[in-house]
C-alpha cells in the first residue's frame, strides 16, 4: 500500500510528519486527515484553544504534497456566511501574504506547485497572475468569492465577473487594482470594491494586489488576496442596478 505523510501547516511553518501512514489510497488519506482534523479541533475547544487555522498538507512517497485538508473545512459553516473579519484576523491574514510573497522568492528551490499547496491551504482567496495579468492560478476559496471559475490563461486581472468601484461606478478590469500593480510594479492598498457574480449577488470585499519577482528581480507575476468585507444579497440599494 502506498505510504502517506500528513504535514501540518500552522503559522506559516510546515511541521512534517516523520513516519507516515500506509493507506489503501490517497481517499483513505484524506479521510483519516479530516477524522484527525475534527478530533484536534474538538480537543482544542476542550482546552480553549482554536485551532481551526492549521491544515493537513499530505505528502506522498516522493515527496510531493497531493491534498490539502484545511481544519476548518473538517467543521460545518465555519467559512462561508460567517462573521466579518476583525482587526486581528484582517492583520494575520496580511501576515500570511507576507509570508507567501517571501516563499515565492524562494521557490525555485521547491517549486511553484509548493507555493499552490500553501495558498490553497488558507482561509483567503487568493490568486495568480503572469506579467501581462493573465489568471495562472486560484483557490477554492477565491471560486466562493467569485461566484465562477475563471478561465486560466484567458481571464486577465481579476478572477471576478463584473467589479464596481464603491459608490457604484463600473470598474473595467484592466483598471482594476491588480492591473494597476503589475502596470506600476507596485502593490496596491487601501481600497475597497465590489464584485457581481454571475448569478446577480454583490460582494465588497478588499483586494491586496502583490507584484511577484524572479531572482534577478523582474516582474514575473502578481498574487492578490481578496478579504471580504460585507455580505449582500443583491445590494442594489447601496450600488444601484447596471
Amino acid at each position: 500500500m502506498p505510504r502517506f505523510f500528513l504535514d501540518v501547516l500552522h503559522a506559516r511553518r510546515v511541521c512534517e510528519d516523520p513516519e507516515g501512514q500506509d493507506f489503501i489510497d490517497l481517499d483513505a488519506a484524506r479521510a483519516e486527515a479530516v477524522a484527525s482534523a475534527q478530533y484536534l479541533v474538538a480537543h482544542g475547544i476542550l482546552r480553549n484553544e482554536d485551532v481551526s487555522d492549521r491544515s493537513f498538507l499530505i505528502r506522498d512517497e516522493d515527496e510531493q504534497t497531493v491534498a490539502t485538508v484545511p481544519f476548518r473545512d473538517s467543521l460545518p459553516g465555519t467559512l462561508s456566511g460567517g462573521p466579518l473579519l476583525g482587526s486581528n484576523q484582517l492583520a494575520s491574514l496580511r501576515t500570511d501574504l507576507e509570508w507567501l510573497v517571501s516563499e515565492h522568492d524562494r521557490a525555485p528551490g521547491k517549486g511553484e506547485q509548493y507555493i499552490r499547496d500553501l495558498i490553497e491551504a488558507l482561509p483567503a482567496a487568493i490568486y495568480m497572475t503572469d506579467a501581462q495579468g493573465r489568471i495562472t492560478y486560484y483557490n477554492e476559496a477565491a471560486v466562493a468569492l467569485a461566484g465562477r471559475r475563471p478561465a486560466l490563461g484567458q481571464d486577465r486581472w481579476c478572477v471576478t465577473w463584473r467589479l464596481y468601484q464603491s459608490d457604484g461606478t463600473l470598474l473595467p478590469h484592466d483598471r482594476c487594482p491588480m492591473a494597476i500593480a503589475l502596470k506600476e510594479n507596485r502593490p496596491v492598498r487601501g481600497v475597497e470594491a465590489v464584485a457581481e457574480r454571475p448569478n446577480g449577488t454583490r460582494v465588497s470585499f478588499m483586494p491586496f494586489p502583490t507584484p511577484l519577482h524572479d531572482a534577478s528581480g523582474a516582474l514575473v507575476g502578481g498574487l492578490n488576496m481578496l478579504v471580504e468585507t460585507t455580505y449582500h444579497g443583491r445590494a442594489e440599494d447601496r450600488i444601484g442596478p447596471h
